[in-house]
């Protein structure tokens, strides 16, 4: 990261490593399942219906983890999450491994598949972002600092991306399910390194840190209340108000942010549409490949994975080299982006080449590369500092929320006509592209609260 002070940070860098290495895992499986399915002769629509399960369990969950990844602390958060993956993982590899020797029927199979890479492994990663989010914007005060160190954090994930998708490509040539088997192992890795790298988490002491608990005393005299604080500071409030902020308080955590918050909303509105646009490109290009380009399973999933590479490409040039030295305000990221993305978009729609279809990844990875640190930034400037856990794990299930959606909407689309998913997608995007440009809050300059 470019600010010395978030680079420093021990508790960052093994943060940075254990997401290498799980969304490295989680890469492997999204490459490996559309071609999967055709060669196991599983049905399409349980493709989209897996990532979209993953999808609502994270967009239920982000908040929950932000939350207690501030008062509970990242270690106990982080090895809760991986130990859920590393189940995951292996469920999946076991039903795929079943189904290859035909000792699981297809009902059985497609169940399972569901069931781990859905609500299980959803559950896994829907911790990890809000954790390192919430992080970085507690070691960051700046506008400027704020923007790079989002950056560099998706940077980070866009890098295991690549990793991945060369990972399972060379992996695929061997042997197609080769990539589904490996992905534990990625996930033993990062867990390993949690356990070893991460510090102890003093759940009292942090707890006292950010909120410190709290003793109730009612006034008789003048009707209002008074918390008493272990650091022995003392709070008024009148009747009121009483009741919510004494209730947060005493459980300790920071307070709830709501999706519809007005300080946050346009910045969701305004980034759905690219979360969507790749939710919907990176599950259906597998098919798209087999039958633009008349490609076998086995084939598809080497260009999969070149096609999930330079997208990832696109993003990681933006996260960790650009967007640090661009300089630009989080409002001029989302509507710079917004706008490359939708014209990537287009040329998708149509393309039938890999001339053209790599170059058009690549420009929606540049996209989503200047969006999503603009996006993070910009919420997370947008509240106070005892806020930033909730809206981290707001700012997370967002582009959780369009996966829940796209895939198994893309999918099925795709079944019926397969230039629909396109379609509702440039629908999408234009939306968002419109509040973009012409939303006034992202017209203003925020700075930390």
């Amino acid at each position: 990261m470019q600010s010395p002070h978030v680079a420093s940070h021990p508790t960052i860098r093994i943060l940075l490593a254990i997401i290498l290495f799980t969304y490295t895992a989680q890469n492997m499986l999204n490459v490996s399942v559309a071609p999967l399915a055709r060669a196991l002769s599983l049905p399409e629509w349980s493709v989209g219906a897996a990532v979209s399960a993953a999808a609502l369990t994270v967009a239920y969950l982000s908040q929950f983890w932000g939350r207690r990844s501030v008062a509970w602390g990242p270690r106990r958060v982080i090895l809760l999450a991986l130990c859920c993956a590393f189940i995951a993982s292996v469920l999946f590899s076991t039903a795929v491994w079943q189904r290859s020797i035909g000792a699981l029927g297809l009902i059985f199979t497609t169940i399972a598949i569901i069931l781990a890479r859905g609500p299980f492994f959803g559950a896994a990663v829907a911790a990890i972002p809000p954790t390192g989010q919430a992080l970085i914007a507690q070691l960051t005060t700046t506008q400027d600092e704020r923007v790079r160190g989002m950056a560099s954090f998706s940077g980070a994930i866009n890098l295991s991306i690549m990793v991945g998708s060369v990972v399972s490509s060379c992996l695929g040539l061997w042997f197609i399910e080769a990539p589904v088997y490996a992905a534990p192992w990625f996930i033993s890795v990062a867990l390993v390194i949690a356990w070893v790298g991460l510090p102890r988490d003093n759940s009292a002491n942090a707890k006292r840190s950010f909120l410190p608990r709290a003793r109730i005393f009612q006034n008789r005299h003048d009707n209002s209340t008074s918390i008493q604080l272990s650091s022995h500071t003392y709070e008024r409030l009148t009747p009121e108000n009483s009741p919510k902020e004494a209730s947060e308080t005493i459980r300790s955590l920071p307070p709830r942010v709501k999706w519809h918050d007005q300080r946050v909303f346009p910045w969701i509105l305004s980034a759905f549409g690219i979360f969507f646009t790749v939710g919907v490109m990176q599950i259906t290009i597998g098919f798209v490949l087999q039958d633009r380009l008349s490609l076998a399973p086995h084939e598809a999933l080497s260009w999969t994975a070149i096609m999930l590479l330079s997208h990832a490409a696109g993003a990681m040039s933006m996260q960790l080299i650009a967007v640090p030295r661009l300089g630009w305000s989080p409002s001029v990221l989302v509507r710079y982006g917004m706008t490359l993305g939708f014209l990537a978009l287009l040329v998708l729609t149509v393309a039938s080449s890999l001339w053209f279809l790599i170059p058009a990844m690549f420009s929606l990875g540049v996209a989503s590369g200047l969006v999503g640190p603009g996006f993070t930034a910009g919420g997370s400037l947008s509240v106070s500092q005892n806020e930033q856990g909730g809206v981290a794990g707001v700012l997370n299930a967002t582009s959780a929320v369009t996966w829940i959606f796209a895939p198994v909407c893309a999918t099925a689309l795709y079944s019926w006509l397969p230039l629909a998913p396109f379609f509702m997608a440039l629908c999408v995007l234009s939306v968002s592209l419109s509040v973009a440009w012409t939303h006034p809050r992202l017209r203003t300059k925020v700075q930390p609260l």
